[in-house]
């Protein structure tokens, strides 16, 4: 598997809040190969919708409704986790995906 098919198996186990850790910079299995967050304007907005939509899928789960939660309206922001893929996933290096799941086999 590549690197984004083994971003959407994660995603397809449920590991959402492994990838946001990868995308926040908190996971163990990032190394310097991993560049993290892109730097051209719309990439960075890209990047901030997309931590959004993780921390939505981790504490809400895979669900498209609208949720209200201190008086906020927060939903899911899917497309920005598909053009994030659609982009091969820059960001994260494809060694350290492989090293996660190579501990965390799915």
């Amino acid at each position: 598997m590549n690197k984004v098919e083994c971003i959407r198996a994660m995603l397809a186990a449920g590991r959402e809040k492994d990838l946001l850790d990868f995308v926040e910079g908190e996971s163990t299995y990032l190394s310097g190969a991993s560049c993290g967050a892109p730097q051209t304007a719309e990439q960075k907005r890209m990047w901030v919708l997309l931590v959004h939509h993780l921390r939505f899928l981790t504490s809400y789960g895979n669900t498209m409704t609208k949720v209200i939660d201190g008086g906020k309206y927060l939903s899911a922001h899917p497309e920005s986790l598909n053009e994030w893929l659609d982009l091969g996933a820059p960001g994260i290096a494809e060694e350290d995906i492989s090293a996660y799941l190579k501990a965390n086999p799915l």
